[in-house]
């Protein structure tokens, strides 16, 4: 009797199920590793941008990557034939709050020079606008005398969080006959929380303003911003 059942069991068990169950294992397997491989696929252009992005970031934070890093100076056929330049450098020491003149006494003053001599030019065919802004005083890395548009504005400091613009008052203006007047300029902050704990009064012609060839920019000494709080002590 035990016999025949172990007969009839071996009859109704099928032969092919371990395979079937394999194959179903596998068909499972190979679906999840497709789904995975669809969401890399959508990942992965995402994930080397933010990657490329956070190295780019390092580096340029980086101090070695500051000094290796190769300077763009602009090929000699784009270097600006006309540049702007302070007529004086600013009274010393600046504190902030307080209106900047320059060693007279005087306004500041922008005027337009020929970028190799140095010799004032006279008024342009048009009117070009001038915007002042302030400057890390590390500006240029290396020392050098030539520097991009671009190299310039990277050099532009912002205000901190939540603080009025770094630089205020005559911050736009006009140049006629190659010359603008400063006649209201202060800064709003001190300037010992940057890197250089040093700031650079800068002056470059609006970008849109001017339709001729680049103006190459200008910009004062390094000096420091003194908190208004030690204007009297000082004095």
């Amino acid at each position: 009797m035990a016999a025949h059942k172990r007969l009839h069991d071996g009859f109704e068990q099928d032969p092919d199920q371990p395979e079937k169950k394999r194959m179903e294992r596998v068909i499972r397997e190979a679906m999840v590793m497709k789904q995975v491989q669809s969401v890399f696929l959508v990942l992965e252009p995402l994930l080397r941008r933010v990657v490329q992005e956070e190295i780019q970031a390092g580096l340029v934070r980086s101090p070695r990557y500051i000094e290796r890093s190769s300077p763009e100076t602009p090929p000699a056929a784009e270097r600006p034939a006309l540049r702007l330049a302070f007529l004086n450098p600013p009274m010393l020491p600046i504190f902030t709050g307080s209106k900047i003149e320059d060693v007279n006494g005087e306004p500041l003053q922008v005027i337009l020079v020929d970028a190799d001599t140095g010799s004032p030019r006279g008024a342009l065919p048009q009117f070009m606008r001038v915007e002042l802004v302030p400057l890390f005083g590390d500006f240029p890395p290396d020392g050098r005398e030539e520097w991009t548009a671009g190299e310039f504005a990277r050099g532009v400091v912002k205000e901190r969080a939540g603080k009025r613009p770094l630089l205020t008052g005559d911050v736009g203006l006009t140049m006629r006959d190659g010359r603008a007047v400063v006649n209201d300029l202060q800064f709003t902050d001190n300037s010992s929380w940057v890197r250089c704990r040093k700031f650079r009064i800068g002056a470059r012609v609006v970008p849109g303003s001017y339709e001729g060839a680049r103006v190459a920019e200008a910009m004062t000494e390094a000096f420091n911003v003194r908190d208004h709080r030690g204007e009297r002590t000082s004095t």
